[in-house]
């Protein structure tokens, strides 16, 4: 039987949905097609309203709906504030869902907010890093965008956060009660463990963004001459930060620099590693990288981020802090092929039972048959 209309806002999720190579994959746009894909198997029909990449008004991918809103525009939003809204409201209304999810951008959630209030739909919206909770960052972005994105946390009929900390800052900067549900990740995508090899790469994955810090990933290559090192960057929107890193890494004979690698693509490369390293800032919420890379039964050795201390905890990894440590870390698991192996198969069973999206999905199945009833 089929079930309420489910539409996901996310602008920049056509690549993926559409599997075309446009050099994008945000972690918060593969877990909403997780998602969405889980759901569509409960009997909920789904759309997206995505950005206009230049593909057709609507397009049916795999029994989603797609609609074009939008072209996407990096510079002053400002500018074009009112007729990218009108744009978004018309594919909304095309949508004609019955519950509407967000989780990235965050500079649209007040505009939706306000369309949910005018047709009197439901709202959806997650957390997609410990940004969206923080009300010192959120005082410092633009108008009228700082005034809306309040609005709508504290007029959505869920939130959604995907660790302890983003739920207790909603708590404390905006009063708002909000919804644990772990990031999930497609257990079956990836492969039984790779035999211990010592010549496997330790593996970064990511957007080339300072907030991720990859510079930090090819120092720690410099520091370990006789470690194998592979990054994988997807470009930012800053091109002369992406130049920079790539003629930076070209330099450092142990580390191999890919460039972008399409995401339906990447799995081979987690199954093809021996450690995950983050770098970024504590400010991520819960990368979808750490997921693959347990998935993978690699451990992950992270700078700063540590969400809900699930590495610590759980002895899938180590939590550097410091980057010196970082560099003792990275040498003491790839010399101590054993600790290794032994954290990679916690990893893996923490990532099936934590985080499979399967059980994930029947937790989003569940919010929408409450919200819906509401």
């Amino acid at each position: 039987m089929l079930k309420n209309k489910i539409c996901f806002v996310s602008l920049e999720t056509y690549p993926i949905l559409a599997e075309i190579d446009y050099k994008t994959a945000g972690g918060a746009e593969v877990l909403q097609v997780l998602i969405a894909k889980e759901l569509k198997k409960y009997g909920f029909r789904i759309s997206f309203v995505v950005g206009d990449y230049g593909q057709k008004p609507i397009k049916i991918i795999d029994g989603i709906k797609v609609i074009k809103s939008f072209r996407l525009y990096y510079g002053n939003r400002k500018i074009r504030f009112l007729p990218d809204m009108a744009l978004l409201y018309k594919a909304m209304r095309i949508a004609d869902a019955d519950v509407y999810y967000i989780s990235s951008p965050l500079y649209l959630l007040g505009q939706i907010e306000l369309f949910c209030k005018i047709y009197h739909k439901k709202l959806i919206f997650k957390a997609a890093s410990i940004r969206d909770c923080d009300i010192n960052y959120v005082k410092s972005l633009q108008f009228p965008i700082r005034y809306l994105y309040p609005y709508g946390i504290s007029h959505a009929d869920i939130v959604v956060a995907e660790n302890g900390a983003e739920k207790m800052g909603f708590k404390k900067n905006f009063g708002v009660e909000s919804i644990l549900i772990k990031n999930g990740i497609a257990i079956t995508k990836f492969q039984s463990p790779q035999p211990i090899n010592h010549q496997l790469p330790v593996l970064w994955v990511g957007t080339l963004i300072k907030l991720k810090r990859p510079e930090l990933f090819l120092k720690l290559a410099s520091n370990l001459p006789e470690i194998n090192f592979r990054l994988i960057g997807a470009p930012s929107k800053d091109k002369t930060y992406n130049e920079k890193i790539a003629k930076l890494a070209k330099d450092i004979p142990n580390l191999e620099y890919m460039g972008f690698i399409p995401h339906p693509n990447i799995y081979e490369y987690f199954n093809k590693a021996s450690l995950f390293v983050n770098t970024s800032e504590s400010l991520e919420g819960f990368p979808i990288t750490f997921l693959e890379a347990w998935a993978s039964y690699i451990p992950v050795v992270s700078l700063e981020v540590d969400p809900d201390e699930c590495i610590c905890e759980n002895g899938i990894g180590l939590h550097s802090k410091t980057f010196e440590k970082m560099v003792e870390d990275v040498r003491l698991l790839i010399e101590n092929e054993e600790l290794r192996k032994e954290m990679g198969f916690r990893a893996r069973r923490y990532a099936e039972r934590e985080h499979n999206i399967e059980e994930i999905g029947k937790q989003y199945v569940n919010l929408l048959d409450y919200i819906v009833s509401l």
